[in-house]
């Protein structure tokens, strides 16, 4: 009689762990953020720019967010086509993301990259309300501040028509 007991409590927390495992893979994404607002935030500006706020994404004209930071080599490795979608009249936004200001300051001088507004988030708490997992990470945000697309990782110059079209029509 011995026996099953020794194989019941085995299999009993193989199971449980089994379950807890299905259950914790199971679980619901965090919600989308497109066609919802852009969390609040005021973000303290990189020095020599403009300041960031989401009143920035409210001015009435469509904008990207683009989230960076000086120690993301994939962020220096999209910089030329943030410019080239800056040319195409695409307002870019930037959110230095777990970085210091001379880090991030150097970062945008290094790679010439040129934003209409640059905050500071050290902590990521911008990036968690948007339940982003990463950088470089770009939102684009209609003129009343509603996120209608997002672009994980790099944007690559294969994207810039897409994204200014989509920028165009928002307007």
């Amino acid at each position: 009689m011995e026996r099953p007991s020794r194989i019941v409590a085995p299999t009993a927390l193989i199971l449980a762990l089994v379950l807890l495992g299905v259950r914790w893979w199971a679980r619901p994404a965090p919600p989308p953020a497109i066609g919802r607002p852009f969390p609040p935030f005021a973000l303290a500006a990189l020095p020599g720019t403009p300041p960031l706020t989401d009143a920035t994404l409210r001015a009435g004209h469509p904008t990207l967010v683009n989230f960076f930071a000086s120690w993301c080599v994939p962020c220096r490795a999209e910089a030329s086509t943030l410019a080239a979608l800056r040319r195409r009249g695409v307002a870019v936004a930037g959110i230095a993301v777990r970085d210091t200001p001379a880090d991030a300051a150097a970062f945008l001088a290094a790679t010439g990259t040129r934003f209409i507004a640059t905050g500071l988030d050290p902590r990521g708490r911008v990036q968690a309300a948007l339940a982003s997992d990463g950088i470089p990470e770009t939102w684009l945000v209609d003129g009343r501040g509603d996120v209608r697309a997002r672009y994980r990782g790099v944007v690559t110059p294969d994207a810039v028509s897409d994204i200014t079209a989509a920028a165009e029509r928002l307007r």
